[in-house]
């Protein structure tokens, strides 16, 4: 989530994320095209193009810490009256991590 005033509705109320359970459907390996947004030393992917289509996307770094799970999201914040550029990492979710020792399909 994010702060600020992009980070709730008209009322001021803190708009809610769905869950998300992700699975992967597949292992692939295709050239890409990833597209970046020049912030700092290093650049972020905004999105790739897969063929003649771009998917966009945001940055999540997952973190398996000794103290438990987490998805951190690293948010870009620009000044309007300067258009400087302010990095910042926010806490998104703390997960459950589940040990599977067999195939689950």
């Amino acid at each position: 989530m994010t702060s600020g005033p992009r980070a709730g509705n008209d009322d001021g109320r803190r708009l809610r994320r769905p869950h998300l359970i992700l699975i992967e459907r597949r292992v692939l390996t295709e050239p890409i095209v990833v597209e970046t947004e020049p912030a700092g030393r290093r650049p972020r992917p905004t999105g790739f193009w897969r063929g003649t289509a771009f998917y966009r996307g945001e940055s999540y770094l997952r973190v398996l810490a000794d103290r438990g799970c987490f998805d951190l999201h690293r948010v870009t914040d620009v000044d309007p009256w300067t258009w400087r550029t302010e990095g910042r990492w926010e806490l998104t979710a703390e997960l459950a991590a589940v040990p599977v020792r067999r195939p689950l399909f």
